[in-house]
């Protein structure tokens, strides 16, 4: 029996996240597998925020205080959950957000992610610290996927990213605008999982005692090369001479967006441009004078600066404030269908997902992250059903009741 016929093979290994993922019942039942699956540092690295983390409880209570107020006896028939975003059919209001590192979660890392959301109908979002190159992830997506762009290489790294993304036939262009440094996240600290990232067969040998327990994440990581280096990096050049991705990092945080790189940006993309990590009425309108296509609320799943506000209440003030003028996202503390719902009532032109999907994967592969946005459409729909809206623009503000002292 060789190893890829054996049950640890890739075959193996395929079936097993196949039978997983029939098995998951809940964005959150996809969390426990995957901590059971995962290292701690790896998982540590999922799950974990910034500071005190308290920003990361936060979007999820915040989700939690929306209550629904449901409108009885107004519809029987089966909702429909279909919606444009930025002009581009969907077929809910639900999109995939950038993760950073997938591969190190599972070797099919930002690909099955592609696939799955292209299988789902809607649109996945590539991270710039991707392990996978550009051109195999729009080769797995049915539908043009977007590629969020961090600065690396500065100013000249952003332009290639962006002409590269084009050539490869992304169809929107995401400016993650939060990330001035990085922030203080002190689980990856403590296991040094840090850009640039090297899990090579040295650092698995430091993780040993984590990783014994976890036979399967080691195997699959083996068969795949430990490959988790920054792709989007390479090739990267200053002045016409190419830089290490550990030097593309450092020239990031020496000149990180500002909001007079969204037009320029525009302009060298050819295409729609988002700005992402809005969380206040006055960012956003600096956003919309920019010229972007949409705004993505977001605190970085808690990520960067801890004790800024949640997402959803962040959302309140900012669709107050822009949304006649351009389509709001928004992302953070999304673990269910209600919680779709619940942002699109508030203003949202559709919501986005990024550890629920990182659930997934890290479960159960490519099959855990179709599972995952299978549970996510069955809740959209069965919440709509609840509610009485027949279709998206049914659901509307009168259709959430918000805490008091929250913008309306």
């Amino acid at each position: 029996m060789t190893p890829r016929d054996g049950p640890t093979g890739a075959d193996g290994s395929l079936r097993h996240d196949a039978r997983t993922a029939t098995r998951l019942r809940s964005v959150e039942h996809a969390r426990a597998l995957a901590r059971r699956r995962l290292p701690l540092p790896v998982a540590d690295y999922v799950e974990g925020g910034a500071g005190n983390e308290q920003s990361l409880a936060a979007n999820l209570s915040a989700v939690r205080s929306v209550q629904l107020r449901p409108r009885l006896g107004v519809t029987s028939t089966a909702p429909d959950l279909r919606t444009t975003v930025l002009g581009t059919d969907v077929s809910m209001p639900l999109l995939l957000s950038p993760i950073g590192f997938t591969r190190m979660m599972h070797p099919a890392g930002d690909v099955a992610g592609a696939g799955a959301a292209g299988a789902a109908g809607t649109i996945f979002t590539l991270s710039s610290m991707s392990g996978h190159p550009m051109d195999e992830v729009v080769a797995a997506a049915s539908r043009p996927p977007w590629f969020q762009l961090y600065f690396l290489g500065g100013r000249e790294g952003a332009e290639q990213l962006a002409h590269r993304a084009r050539r490869s036939g992304f169809a929107a262009l995401v400016v993650t605008m939060d990330t001035q440094t990085t922030g203080d996240r002190r689980r990856e600290r403590r296991f040094g999982l840090s850009p640039p990232l090297r899990l090579d067969r040295r650092t698995v040998a430091r993780m040993a005692p984590f990783v014994v327990g976890r036979p399967r994440w080691l195997a699959d990581q083996a068969r795949d090369g430990f490959r988790l280096e920054l792709v989007n990096a390479g090739g990267l050049t200053v002045e016409g001479a190419p830089i290490s991705p550990g030097e593309a990092l450092l020239r990031w945080l020496a000149s990180p967006p500002t909001w007079g790189d969204l037009a320029w940006l525009g302009e060298e993309f050819g295409g729609p441009v988002l700005a992402k990590g809005i969380l206040t009425a006055d960012d956003a309108r600096r956003a919309v004078d920019a010229g972007v296509a949409g705004i993505i609320v977001s605190n970085h799943g808690g990520r960067q600066l801890d004790g800024v506000p949640s997402t959803f209440q962040a959302l309140a003030e900012v669709a107050g404030a822009v949304g006649s003028e351009t389509e709001v996202l928004v992302d953070g503390g999304i673990r269910s269908g209600a919680d779709v719902v619940r942002a699109v009532a508030m203003g949202a032109r559709a919501a986005m997902v990024g550890r629920a999907w990182a659930y997934g994967l890290s479960a159960a592969g490519r099959p855990g992250v179709d599972r995952v946005l299978s549970l996510l459409r069955e809740d959209i729909d069965r919440t709509m059903r609840l509610v009485g809206a027949s279709s998206v623009p049914d659901i509307d503000a009168g259709l959430v009741d918000v805490p008091s002292l929250w913008p309306r």
